[in-house]
């Protein structure tokens, strides 16, 4: 279980699914949006994209409720910040005792 400071809304997007010459797609236009509370919003470590260098990179650390669903593939947006991330690897359950008491997200936002 978060702490009563676990106070924020994030809101998880997922594409919609359509088809394109024939093929099924993702569509980013019009996502199914999903609020989640009793989130808890942390900054990460953020700093310039070396990778691409023309840019820089936002990284947030998000704690949410023990039963938030986010899909690998979903976007998420913040109250802090403005903008949609995606996730860094899988969403981590964090379990204690038989139960999972909570679930932790890693996000990146790339500008540039």
């Amino acid at each position: 279980m978060l702490p009563r400071f676990a106070n924020q809304t994030v809101v998880v997007l997922m594409p919609e699914e359509i088809v394109e010459r024939g093929e099924t797609v993702e569509s980013w236009t019009v996502p199914t949006r999903t609020p989640i509370d009793g989130c808890s919003v942390q900054p990460g470590n953020g700093g310039r994209d070396f990778e691409h260098a023309d840019g820089v990179v936002a990284d947030f650390t998000v704690y949410l409720p023990e039963t938030a669903m986010v899909p690998r593939r979903a976007r998420v947006e913040l109250p802090v910040t403005d903008g949609q991330f995606v996730l860094l690897g899988e969403p981590e359950s964090w379990i204690y005792g038989l139960r999972t008491d909570h679930v932790r997200i890693r996000l990146r936002r790339r500008d540039g």
